[in-house]
């Protein structure tokens, strides 16, 4: 389950961080009040393609976070344990765009390539 979405300097936001309930979450606003950055956030975080556009006019790097509970998540544990990778109940998918248009993907903690991100997402 997503548990929680940070977002620092992405399209026009500065910060955002949105923390998720157990349970239907419903995302609603009115026109131009950011609902698709937040889509197209999380989108990066799971492994979607970054441009340097993407990151806020003035910025150095945007900075992406998608925080999971794993607990009722066993193929996302398992998953976790075969690539070696830390151990724990919380996943974090963390994204780094730089303005020169240089992006990193990480995993938990370690580095983690775009595909194994992505395919990930499928457990």
């Amino acid at each position: 389950m997503l548990a929680q979405l940070t977002i620092s300097n992405f399209a026009i936001v500065r910060e955002l961080e949105i923390d998720f309930q157990s349970g239907m979450t419903v995302i609603t606003g009115e026109t131009g009040a950011g609902k698709s950055i937040a889509i197209d956030a999380l989108g990066l975080c799971l492994g979607g393609r970054a441009e340097a556009d993407m990151v806020r006019t003035g910025a150095t790097r945007a900075d992406l976070c998608a925080r999971f509970a794993l607990k009722d998540t066993p193929a996302a544990l398992r998953w976790l344990e075969e690539n070696q990778l830390e151990e724990g109940r919380e996943c974090l998918l963390r994204r780094v765009i730089s303005s020169d248009g240089r992006s990193r993907a990480l995993l938990t903690a370690p580095l983690c390539p775009c595909l194994n991100c992505a395919s990930s997402v499928s457990c």
